[in-house]
């Protein structure tokens, strides 16, 4: 990976519309009751019934960030399905960049300070266990979507789990997911330089990031291993595929 520390944002993931969104519902084929009004056009005005919730069709869950000053969690080892997280440590509080709310008083020295807060930062989000998956490429890209055009534009390094369940249970999802993110990046973040990918899990695809390299000077750092692992750099989509 690149240089600089990896910044964490904790956030969770509601469901209001599941019957009965356990943390433990861990197999591609658990099926959700779900109430959600669903995105495909209806063929009537009746209202939507009760279905088995299905992404990409049924309402996607609310993710909510915690806010700074807030506990912060990291990454202790990864463990697939249960991720092993331990609280940040005083100094790993310390290191928290500061709010950009204090700033936003002036804006002059809000747009002189944005590049400081989000730029050089490789930003990492982070979760516990989730009845679906932790839905993480889902939670950056939103995340990048609620921030300002100007900061958004300011994002040059971002970090990702690839691992089974990270994403989604089911393989094929957490694919679509990847490609979503990675065309967001595209048309909205002019500045991004690279992407860090820790792929732990060699059976799930990575080639939808692979659109990235449209971008010039964009760099993608593959680590395949949690402790001490090699780390691959890649130039272009010829070498990453």
């Amino acid at each position: 990976h690149p240089e600089e520390d990896v910044i964490t944002i904790n956030y969770s993931l509601e469901w209001p519309f599941l019957e009965n969104p356990r943390n433990s519902t861990f197999t591609p084929h658990q099926l959700d009751l779900c109430r959600c009004p669903q995105q495909q056009p209806r063929l009537s005005n009746i209202q939507t019934k009760d279905h088995i919730y299905t992404r990409y069709i049924c309402q996607q869950p609310t993710v909510r960030f915690t806010p700074k000053g807030g506990d912060l969690w990291l990454l202790q080892a990864p463990n697939g399905v249960l991720n092993i997280l331990r609280p940040a440590s005083k100094l790993e509080l310390l290191r928290r960049p500061r709010g950009a709310a204090i700033l936003q008083v002036n804006k002059i020295i809000y747009q002189e300070a944005l590049p400081f807060l989000y730029g050089g930062r490789n930003f990492l989000f982070l979760t516990g266990p989730c009845p679906r998956g932790r839905y993480q490429a889902y939670a950056t890209q939103v995340w990048l979507s609620r921030l300002s055009p100007f900061a958004r534009d300011q994002i040059t390094d971002l970090s990702l789990l690839c691992q089974v369940w990270e994403e989604d249970c089911r393989d094929r999802n957490a694919l679509k997911a990847y490609a979503s993110l990675s065309q967001y990046i595209l048309e909205n973040v002019s500045r991004f330089k690279s992407l860090c990918l820790n792929h732990w899990s060699e059976e799930l695809p990575v080639h939808p990031f692979s659109v990235l390299f449209r971008k010039e000077e964009v760099r993608i750092f593959v680590n395949t291993t949690h402790k001490d692992g090699k780390v691959s750099e890649f130039c272009d989509a010829s070498s990453f595929l």
